[in-house]
């Protein structure tokens, strides 16, 4: 692999870590709106977490890319994270 090679496969890796970090960002986000009480937040946060699943699905296509161009397949086992979700307590008015 050439330097420039070498520098665009970093380039995309980099490129699609972040995109990973935001997708799973917003996939939190979407879970701590599912205890809104308001049935559209409700019902927006569960399509926006399906919407979530079609795009890591996407990302592990490139995650499985970049690998074989970088010469180090990815590993499936690797692809699945344990999240633990917590209830965020409303923060008081007083500063």
């Amino acid at each position: 692999m050439t330097a420039k090679e070498a520098q665009l496969t970093e380039l995309l890796n980099l490129s699609t870590r972040s995109l990973t970090h935001l997708t799973a960002a917003i996939t939190a986000m979407s879970f701590e709106l599912l205890n809104a009480q308001d049935s559209s937040v409700h019902a927006t946060a569960h399509k926006m977490i399906e919407r979530m699943l079609a795009i890591s699905s996407e990302l592990d296509q490139q995650w499985a890319l970049l690998g074989e161009l970088a010469g180090t397949p990815a590993e499936l086992g690797n692809s699945l994270e344990l999240v633990e979700l917590q209830s965020l307590e409303p923060l008081s008015e007083e500063l």
